[in-house]
């Protein structure tokens, strides 16, 4: 298996279908396994996905079931370790990320003098002012206080080198994973290697972390406290 992409999914019944859709569309010809991490959903994530993978034309997808969500790190982490890929990528399942640009990540990364050395990763093109300015201002702050460059850290998707994984001992459950890989990443001495991608707009349900002026403001902040952590963990 030379690729394995994994999609957390929490509570996105209404967008699988397309979203399977257009991965069957982008699949491209080599072996590789879309992991679709049911993370604890609510709705029924479950059927959907047990119905939709029954399709022979899906046969290169297989989902896996969390119990408890216990936040997007977690079930992220846990469709990493149910990997089998030499390499692994990970995007969302809301239909805001192409999943051609899973395999666009993926071709640039063995473009790599030292594929093993690098790790992929979106910009994403055409934000507005608002969106912009929080992503930019919490990458500074990252790079300020962690001393390495980070930019548009919860960008997707990223794509690396399964040893990677072995570097992250410590993930947090939450929505600050995107950091820490990437941090652990720059920790390690891995080029960043960027591709520009397009953030579209959620087809079905509501962002899992942007539902209120409230939820953003939770996750803001806790992002803010988890960077010190970070810094104070060394």
């Amino acid at each position: 298996m030379r690729l394995s992409i994994v999609l957390p999914c929490y509570n996105e019944a209404g967008n699988l279908p397309p979203l399977l859709e257009q991965y069957a569309r982008a699949w491209e010809d080599f072996p590789a396994e879309l992991i679709l991490v049911d993370n604890g959903s609510t709705d029924h994530t479950a059927q959907v996905l047990e119905r939709e993978l029954s399709r022979p034309e899906l046969a290169f997808a297989r989902a896996i079931r969390v119990q408890t969500n216990r936040g997007y790190g977690h079930g992220l982490v846990s469709g990493l370790q149910a990997a089998r890929g030499e390499y692994l990528g990970f995007s969302h399942a809301d239909m805001q990320c192409s999943p051609a640009d899973l395999f666009t990540a993926y071709h640039r990364l063995l473009q790599e003098p030292a594929p093993r050395r690098a790790l992929v990763k979106g910009k994403r093109a055409g934000r507005g002012f608002s969106e912009a300015l929080v992503t930019n201002t919490m990458a500074a702050l990252a790079t300020g206080v962690l001393w390495r460059r980070l930019t548009d850290i919860n960008a997707q998707p990223k794509v690396f080198h399964r040893s990677h994984l072995e570097r992250l001992t410590a993930p947090p459950d939450g929505f600050q994973f995107d950091l820490y890989v990437l941090y652990r990443a720059r920790q390690a001495g891995l080029k960043i290697v960027t591709v520009p991608v397009v953030f579209g707009r959620r087809a079905h349900g509501q962002s899992k972390w942007a539902f209120s002026f409230a939820s953003r403001y939770r996750t803001i902040w806790a992002t803010i406290v988890y960077i010190f952590q970070l810094r104070l963990a060394g």
